[in-house]
């Protein structure tokens, strides 16, 4: 479900929910790592009703440009695998009439 911001400038930015395919789109247009989260607003965020590319993004406000960081920060949270505990391996011994006849002390080779 997508989320509607109000940007310090007054501009209203719809920031979309977003896929792993909108991560690797921002990854293949960003020259480095560090522009990543810029060109994934480029992918998530409509602004005023109109979509940006990544040079826009660039061309913001900062304030503007941070706020839509904070919020795109908060999708990129991974969440925290737990402990489990360790498992203890419980052998079930299966005996059938074949497997007690060959090892019964009194089986014949």
């Amino acid at each position: 479900m997508p989320k509607e911001l109000t940007l310090p400038s007054g501009k209203i930015a719809i920031i979309e929910k977003g896929k792993g395919k909108d991560l690797l789109q921002a990854q293949i247009k960003a020259k480095t790592s560090d522009e990543i989260p810029y060109a994934l607003i480029a992918e998530l965020v409509e602004i005023d009703g109109q979509k940006l590319v990544y040079e826009d993004i660039l061309e913001m406000d900062l304030e503007d440009v941070l706020s839509l960081q904070g919020e795109i920060s908060g999708k990129l949270s991974v969440g925290k695998a737990k402990e489990l505990p360790e498992k203890t391996e419980e052998k079930t011994e299966i005996v059938t009439a074949l497997t007690s006849a060959l090892t019964s002390p009194t089986a014949k080779a």
